[in-house]
Formats: C-alpha cells, sequence, structure tokens
C-alpha cells in the first residue's frame, strides 16, 4: 500500500515532468539493474528532476526573457556565429547551484579528462557532459557522435552518468515537448570492458522562434 501510495503522489506539479521523470527512472531501472543503486541512484534521480525543470524552463522562456545569460537559446539569423557549449554550462551551473547542488564546471583528472559540469554528493561522481548539435536533432546522431566521450567519464564508478545536447537545428514547426527531449540509452563498454555503460541523454533547445513567427 505504501508503495502505490508513493507512485501516486506527484514528483512535481507540472504533469509532464513528473511523467517524464518516471519513464526514465523506470528505463533506468531496466538498463542498469547494477549500477543504478542505493544513495547514487538516490542522486541521480535528485539530479534528473532538477535537470527537467530546467529543461521545461527553457523550453517556456520567451525571447531575451533572461538576458544576456540565456542569449545562447535565441534564434539564430543567417551566418550568424552558433552559441558555445559553455554558455550553456554557466547557466546551467548557475541553475543547479540555486537548486542547493555544490556543482563545479571544467574539472579535470576525470576518465582522463575533463568534464564539463562535476557534482559529488557523496561518495560517487555524477558528470555532466555538455555538447551542441546543428545538424540532425536524433538519439541515434547523438549517440554516434557524443556517447563515446560521455562514457568515458564512468571509468571508476558506477555506470551512469548524464548528456545534456544544446540543439541549435532550425525549428520551423516550433518546439518539442519535455518528453520527447529526454532519452536513456545503454552501451557495451569500452576497450574489453564487460561493464555496460548508460547515459542519460537531455535536449536542450535553443535556436527558439517565436510563435507568432511560425
Amino acid at each position: 500500500m505504501w508503495d502505490a501510495r508513493q507512485a501516486q503522489e506527484p514528483v512535481d506539479e507540472i504533469p509532464a515532468i513528473a511523467t517524464t521523470y518516471r519513464t526514465a527512472r523506470a528505463e533506468l531501472c531496466q538498463q542498469c539493474p547494477d549500477g543504478y543503486t542505493g544513495q547514487f541512484a538516490a542522486d541521480i534521480d535528485r539530479m534528473l528532476l532538477y535537470l527537467l525543470r530546467f529543461l521545461d524552463l527553457r523550453l517556456n522562456e520567451t525571447q531575451k526573457f533572461g538576458g544576456d545569460a540565456r542569449k545562447y537559446l535565441r534564434q539564430l539569423k543567417k551566418d550568424e556565429d552558433k552559441p558555445l557549449e559553455k554558455e550553456l554550462g554557466r547557466d546551467l551551473r548557475d541553475f543547479l547551484r540555486g537548486q542547493g547542488l555544490r556543482v563545479d564546471l571544467e574539472v579535470s583528472n576525470v576518465g582522463a579528462g575533463r568534464v564539463d559540469i562535476a557534482w559529488r554528493p557523496h561518495d560517487e561522481l555524477i558528470a555532466l557532459e555538455l555538447k551542441r548539435d546543428w545538424k540532425t536533432p536524433t538519439w541515434d546522431a547523438y549517440a554516434n557522435a557524443f556517447l563515446d566521450q560521455a562514457i568515458s567519464y564512468q571509468v571508476n564508478g558506477p555506470p551512469v552518468n548524464f548528456l545534456v545536447v544544446l540543439d541549435l537545428t532550425d525549428k520551423p514547426k516550433g518546439l518539442a515537448a519535455v518528453p520527447a527531449c529526454v532519452h536513456v540509452r545503454t552501451v557495451p563498454g569500452p576497450a574489453g570492458d564487460p561493464r555496460s555503460r548508460t547515459v542519460i541523454m537531455l535536449r536542450i533547445q535553443g535556436n527558439k522562434r517565436d510563435p507568432y513567427g511560425l
């Protein structure tokens, strides 16, 4: 009865966030039953929920509402320089710190490289790799282009982390809803590692058009 009651309670007042959160958690339980457990799973859940709220806020925000800090979401002009991952990174870092998470940018000595956003709430490091794309906004394209780097930060901890992609493609018909912007993907481990690796992918939609211009 207690489990049933918990399942009915909303994790967020916005139904799309609550539904997407539960769907992603179910996928994690199915795809990564050994790595997604205990305190680490609770920390992943917390980060996932905050990222969904960030995604929803930036999805709904009116053009220029956020000032210079969120210019990276603007509709791009022809041949205009494209926003950089670091612009998304600063915005996301500030948002997460505002939620009480002590995250850091550009942390070195992780998986033989440098991770874009790192958070260590307890024993295990949770890594967020940030990328941008202006060609093909599909999960397969993201996996082919970015997953090898994203999973490389899992060498000494549980095999779950995040990939956040800034989608700069043209959107002549409008924006995708929150559930279409989250995907869980598990791939074989590299270099003969028998342990599979799981990545939670999120798509932050930039190059946004005002609805009146559609």
